[in-house]
C-alpha cells in the first residue's frame, strides 16, 4: 500500500527536527485521520510533552488512546486537557473533551467561572489586561498591529504575543523549506496558513 503523501511529509519534518511540536502534532493528526490510531499515539504524546499548553493535542491524543482500547490513559489525558483548555479559554476543545469524558462515564472537572476576555471584549484602551496569548498563555506582550490584512491577521492580533509570532516566523520558514511550499500558489498558501493556525493554537478561536 502506498504511503499517504501527507504522512510522508510530516514524517520528514519530525525526522529533521524531533523537537518540532508542530511536526509531531501534524503527524499524529494525519495518522488519526487515516485511521492509524496506534501510530497516532506516539507523536501526539510527544506534542503534549513539547508544549503542555497545546489543548487540541490532548483532545486528539485522548481520541487515539480511546480507539486503541487504552481507556484509563485516555481518561487521564482528556481530564488534564479539559483543565488546560479551560485555563486558557479554549472553549471548543474544552467542551469537546468534556463531552468525551461524559460519554465514557468519567467525571468532568469543574470549569472556572471567570473566562478570559479577548482584547476586543475588554474595555476601551485596556486591551492588555484582557489579553492572554493563545500559544504560551502569557498575559502580556501582544502585537501592536495586525501582521497582515484580513480576518486571520485580526485573529493573530487579538490572540498572539510578539514572542510567539516571532517564533512562528522562524518555524514558518522551516515549514516552507521542509514541505517545499510555493506560497504563490493557492495550495501552498493554504497549507502554510493551516500550519500557522495550528502552531499558534488559533484553530478553535
Amino acid at each position: 500500500m502506498n504511503e499517504d503523501p501527507r504522512i510522508s511529509r510530516f514524517q520528514q519534518m519530525v525526522e529533521a527536527d524531533p523537537e518540532n511540536e508542530l511536526g509531531q502534532f501534524s503527524l499524529g493528526k494525519a495518522y488519526l485521520e487515516a485511521g492509524r490510531f496506534q501510530e497516532a499515539v506516539t507523536p501526539l504524546s510527544r506534542a503534549v510533552e513539547l508544549n503542555p499548553r497545546m489543548s487540541k493535542a490532548y483532545q486528539l491524543l485522548g481520541d487515539a488512546l480511546h480507539k486503541t482500547s487504552r481507556q484509563e490513559e485516555a481518561i487521564d489525558v482528556v481530564t488534564r486537557g479539559v483543565t488546560v483548555a479551560d485555563e486558557q479559554g479554549d472553549r471548543m476543545p474544552r467542551d469537546a473533551m468534556a463531552e468525551m469524558l461524559s460519554q465514557w462515564g468519567a467525571p468532568v472537572p469543574a470549569f472556572k467561572e471567570a473566562v478570559r476576555l479577548r482584547p476586543a471584549e475588554a474595555t476601551a484602551g485596556a486591551a492588555t489586561p484582557g489579553f492572554q496569548c493563545s500559544r504560551c498563555g502569557r498575559p502580556g506582550g501582544h502585537l501592536n498591529k495586525q501582521p497582515f490584512k484580513g480576518p486571520l491577521g485580526e485573529k493573530i492580533l487579538e490572540n498572539v504575543c510578539t514572542t510567539c509570532w516571532q517564533e512562528w516566523i522562524a518555524m514558518g520558514t522551516k515549514v516552507i523549506n521542509e514541505l517545499g511550499l510555493v506560497l504563490s500558489t493557492p495550495d501552498g498558501q493554504q497549507t502554510y496558513d493551516q500550519y500557522m493556525i495550528e502552531y499558534l493554537q488559533l484553530e478553535d478561536r
